[in-house]
């Protein structure tokens, strides 16, 4: 089962709102004020989760009650981890998560570690109008099919990865170790496809797509082939 799920920053444009929308088939899970982005679209949100301090009174009143999930500020992560968390209880497989970039930088980190916090439970990346962002984990080749002279990047999540070789990009690499800040693999372009990318590890990578266009589906840019 996919979902959209909202978050409380940068709003997504309307086109490419649209587009996840349908791609998630419908079900709308939004951590709080997300719930205000969903409405603005005109949308209604299917669950509010978070300790609702964020969201308007206006967009509560307006939903249904059964569909608020309160769950009381603590320190144990944010309003994304509990929706997330809600998510998995729900049966979702599969999500994408907008309005989780921009603005708060120190959120926007945040964010990207819950790709890896929770790569066992629930397979989730992450769109904005500008990109989008797949984890790939150590130990695991990925494959995908893309357009010539798409850019794409390669970063480290966690500072440093061991082992990356990648075939189909005019820069590649073979069996390198890239590091924050000394060698990341950015603004990398495909050359040929299907594109490889493996991960030996340690370490994990963000794979970073830039968009062609604002308002193409989640994966529009690349398709993604069987992993290992």
């Amino acid at each position: 089962m996919r979902a959209l799920i909202v978050g409380n920053g940068e709003p997504p444009s309307r086109a490419l709102f649209t587009a996840l929308q349908a791609w998630s088939a419908g079900l709308l899970l939004c951590a709080d004020g997300g719930a205000d982005t969903v409405r603005r679209f005109g949308a209604e949100p299917d669950v509010i989760v978070g300790d609702l301090d964020s969201a308007s009174q206006e967009t509560l009143d307006g939903t249904p009650a059964e569909r608020h999930v309160r769950v009381d500020a603590d320190n144990t992560g944010t309003d994304l981890n509990k929706v997330l968390t809600h998510a998995v209880g729900l049966g979702v497989t599969e999500g994408v998560l907008v309005g989780v970039t921009g603005g708060r930088t120190d959120h926007t980190l945040w964010n990207l570690s819950l790709l890896k916090i929770f790569a066992d439970r629930l397979h989730v990346h992450i769109a904005d109008d500008h990109c989008h962002i797949h984890l790939l984990r150590g130990g695991t080749t990925t494959r995908f099919t893309a357009g010539i002279g798409l850019r794409l990047s390669l970063s480290p999540l966690d500072g440093s990865t061991k082992g990356v070789s990648t075939t189909g990009l005019r820069w590649p690499l073979a069996g390198d170790e890239l590091i924050s800040g000394q060698r990341d693999g950015i603004s990398n372009e495909v050359v040929a496809s299907p594109v490889s990318v493996q991960v030996d590890g340690p370490g994990d990578l963000l794979l970073i797509v830039q968009r062609q266009s604002v308002g193409e589906v989640v994966a529009a840019e690349i398709e993604f082939l069987d992993s290992e």
